[in-house]
This record gives C-alpha cells, sequence and structure tokens, in this order.
C-alpha cells in the first residue's frame, strides 16, 4: 500500500511539473505574439536589443566605434574573382522560329520541351494563348 501511494505522490509531482511547464510556455508564447503583433512592442524590443546595452550593439559613427569594451576589427578588402562567371542566356528566338522549334521538339522529346518553352519571352507565350482564344 505505501509503495502505491508513494508512486501516486510521484505520479502528481511529475503531472505538477508538466503543468507548470505548460503554464510558462503558453505564458512565453504570449508574450512573443505580442512582440510580433504590436509594433511599440516590437519596436522598444528592437532598440533594446541592438542598443548600447543590448548583446549586438550599433554604432552611428566612427567615435563610437572606438569605445572602451566593445572589440573592433577593419574590415579587409573584399578580394573579387573569386566565384565563376555566371552562365550565358541563351538569344531570344523570333516568335515563328520558337513556336516552329518548341513543336519539332514536343514531337522529338516532349518530356524535355519544357525547356524551350522556359527560353520564351513572356509576350510570346501570351501572344500564342491569346490567338487561340
Amino acid at each position: 500500500m505505501d509503495s502505491a501511494v508513494a508512486w501516486g505522490n510521484r505520479a502528481a509531482d511529475v503531472i505538477k511539473g508538466y503543468a507548470n511547464f505548460a503554464v510558462n510556455e503558453h505564458q512565453e508564447n504570449l508574450a512573443y505574439n505580442e512582440i510580433l503583433t504590436n509594433p511599440d512592442v516590437l519596436s522598444d524590443y528592437t532598440l533594446k536589443f541592438f542598443g548600447p546595452e543590448g548583446p549586438y550593439p550599433v554604432y552611428e559613427s566612427e567615435d563610437q566605434l572606438e569605445t572602451r569594451g566593445y572589440p573592433t576589427q577593419a574590415i579587409g578588402q573584399p578580394q573579387l574573382g573569386q566565384f565563376p562567371a555566371p552562365p550565358a542566356a541563351a538569344a531570344p528566338q523570333a516568335p515563328e522560329n520558337f513556336w516552329g522549334n518548341f513543336g519539332e521538339m514536343m514531337n522529338r522529346d516532349p518530356q524535355n520541351a519544357w525547356r524551350i518553352l522556359n527560353q520564351a519571352q513572356p509576350q510570346t507565350v501570351a501572344n500564342k494563348l491569346f490567338v487561340m482564344e
């Protein structure tokens, strides 16, 4: 009997712990909701977060950069030319050639015909739809 009572007390403690956790999480969610939906609260929070006492202070002048207590370092020169060149765009086709090429591709290789359609200028497709209507 004593072990059953002890088990019941432990279970009650666990349930109370879960209930407290749920209440705390609910209050935290309400606080986040207030921050994200109230512009005044969001503004105050942002100003404190990026203010001088916040974890990520933002400097507005070079004098503030020299403030003691904030480690700063110069930004190095970005090195250009380390990225590959972007691929060259395909030359636009005349509309009459486009639809001829698209028809040929649909006959030969219909699963890849979307690639030709993807290269079309929007006006080419719009004109074709207008004519079809």
